[in-house]
């Protein structure tokens, strides 16, 4: 990808500015300044909503590919989100226990200068191990889940807990970067005066 834009990351999570920097573009970061939604049921609907008013919270900083992303985990109907506590970290686990999952995370890359938005997300199922009272209490123990959708960190010790996963491993991290690659080049190309 050549693009004369800078890249700006609407995020304050140090994973996806972790996996950002694979792909080995200049970037600045800055904290995105919204209020994300709880309440949509769908989740596909919910993170690339989500995405997209992150995105959309920097519009104003001319001369920039402003990237948003948010990622949840779904299980049996339901949006995990980050446990409120460790009880809640608990049940979460005991619910993913022995059991296949989804990660989804929307993608927005918006084109300040010219508005321009394209919205996306990927899928990756995640299959957990089974897992006794023990080994859930002892890794909510370590604090790493408290802060994560569907209370794990596949990037740490919590990747102890999966057998397999199949789709994109980044995604389950925070942020696709084979999705997130695609669509900053697409961007790019559709306004040639920016190459």
């Amino acid at each position: 990808m050549v693009c004369e834009l800078k890249i700006l990351l609407a995020s304050s999570s140090q994973r996806r500015i972790d996996l950002i920097g694979e792909l080995g573009l200049d970037f600045e970061v800055v904290n995105p300044n919204t209020i994300e939604d709880e309440e949509s049921r769908d989740p596909v609907v919910r993170v690339e909503g989500n995405a997209q008013m992150k995105a959309s919270s920097l519009e104003e900083r001319p001369g920039h590919l402003i990237i948003g992303a948010d990622t949840v985990v779904f299980h049996n109907g339901e949006i995990l989100g980050k446990p409120d506590g460790a009880e809640k970290a608990v049940m979460m686990l005991r619910k993913l226990s022995g059991k296949p999952h989804k990660v989804y995370t929307g993608v927005s890359v918006l084109n300040s200068d010219s508005c321009e938005v394209l919205t996306r997300h990927d899928e990756t199922t995640v299959w957990f191990k089974e897992l006794d009272d023990e080994t859930i209490e002892k890794y909510v123990g370590t604090g790493e889940p408290l802060d994560k959708a569907g209370a794990y960190g596949i990037q740490g010790m919590g990747g102890a807990l999966v057998e397999r996963i199949e789709g994109s491993y980044s995604n389950v991290v925070g942020l696709p970067l084979e999705l997130v690659r695609e669509m900053l080049d697409k961007i790019c190309e559709q306004n040639p005066e920016n190459r």
